[in-house]
C-alpha cells in the first residue's frame, strides 16, 4: 500500500478534525480573507512553504539502501469512495488547503517476504495556530477511528487473493521532539489471513509542527514493523532540518 496515500489521508483527516474541534475555525476564516484581506495561500507564502518543504522533505540520499518506488498513485472507485467516508467521519466542514504542502519520494525496500515503504509530508498552514490545531486534532480518539476505518478499506481494495483481512487498530503517543511546539505518534496495526498463517502489517506516522509547520514520517512494514533504528534516524534528520528551516515559514 502506497504510504503517499496514508499521508494524504491523514492530512485530509487533520484539516477537517480541526473544523469538526473546532479548533482554529475562527482564526481560518479572519485569514482567508472573509474580511476582505489576502488569501493565506498567497504566491510569496506558497512559495517559502515550497521551499521550506523541499529543504525538510527526506531524499533517496538520505536512505541510500532503498530504491525509490515509481509507481504511480491511482485511485480507485473503492479507494475514492473510503476518502468520502473518511471527510464524513471526520467531519465535512473543511478549514480549506494549506498554504503548501509537498511529499517526499515513496522508498521502498523488498527482499523476500519483507517488504518496507518510507517516505515523509510537509503541510504548512496560514499560521502556528492552525497548524497546532490540527495536531491537537490528531491526538483524539475520533480521527484514530476514521482513520483506522479509512485503513480497513484501503487494505480490502489490495489484491489480496484468497486471503482475508483481520482487525485493524491503532496505538497513539508522543514522540519527543525538542525545538517543535508539538508531536504526534500513531503505530496502525492490520492483519491478513490466508487459510491458517496470519501476515501482519504495521504503519507507523510520527509527526511534530514546528511553526506553522506539520511534518510526518509515514513508515510501513509487511511481516515485522519498519526497522526502528531507521526509523529514529530519519525524523531526527527531519526534526533538525525543520529547526534549521523554520524562518522560510515565519
Amino acid at each position: 500500500m502506497r504510504t503517499v496515500a496514508l499521508a494524504l489521508a491523514l492530512a485530509i483527516l487533520a484539516s477537517t478534525s480541526v473544523a469538526g474541534c473546532g479548533g482554529g475555525s475562527t482564526e481560518r476564516k479572519s485569514a482567508t480573507g472573509a474580511r476582505g484581506q489576502a488569501p493565506a495561500g498567497s504566491a510569496a507564502r506558497r512559495a517559502h512553504g515550497l521551499a521550506f518543504a523541499r529543504a525538510v522533505n527526506l531524499t533517496a540520499a538520505d536512505l541510500p539502501e532503498f530504491q525509490v518506488s515509481h509507481e504511480h498513485a491511482h485511485k480507485t472507485p473503492a479507494q475514492r469512495r473510503a476518502e468520502r467516508e473518511l471527510l464524513r467521519c471526520a467531519g465535512s466542514a473543511s478549514n480549506g488547503p494549506h498554504a503548501a504542502e509537498a511529499s517526499s519520494p515513496s522508498l521502498v525496500f523488498k527482499r523476500g517476504l519483507i517488504d518496507f515503504g518510507v517516505s515523509s509530508e510537509v503541510l504548512v498552514s496560514a499560521t502556528p495556530s492552525l497548524a497546532n490545531g490540527e495536531l491537537a486534532a490528531l491526538h483524539t480518539a475520533r480521527a484514530r477511528q476514521c482513520f483506522s476505518r479509512y485503513v480497513g478499506v484501503l487494505l480490502r481494495t489490495q489484491r489480496l487473493g484468497k486471503a482475508t483481512m483481520g482487525h485493524v487498530s491503532i496505538q497513539s503517543g508522543n514522540p519527543p521532539a525538542p525545538g517543535a511546539s508539538g508531536s504526534f505518534g500513531w503505530r496502525v496495526t492490520a492483519s491478513f489471513r490466508l487459510v491458517s498463517v496470519r501476515v501482519p502489517f504495521y504503519l507507523d506516522l510520527l509527526g511534530f509542527v514546528v511553526g506553522p509547520a506539520r511534518v510526518t514520517l509515514i513508515s510501513s512494514g509487511a511481516l515485522r514493523p519498519f526497522p526502528a533504528e531507521i526509523q529514529q534516524k530519519l525524523y531526527t534528520v527531519l526534526l533538525a532540518r525543520a529547526r534549521e528551516h523554520t524562518l522560510l515559514v515565519r
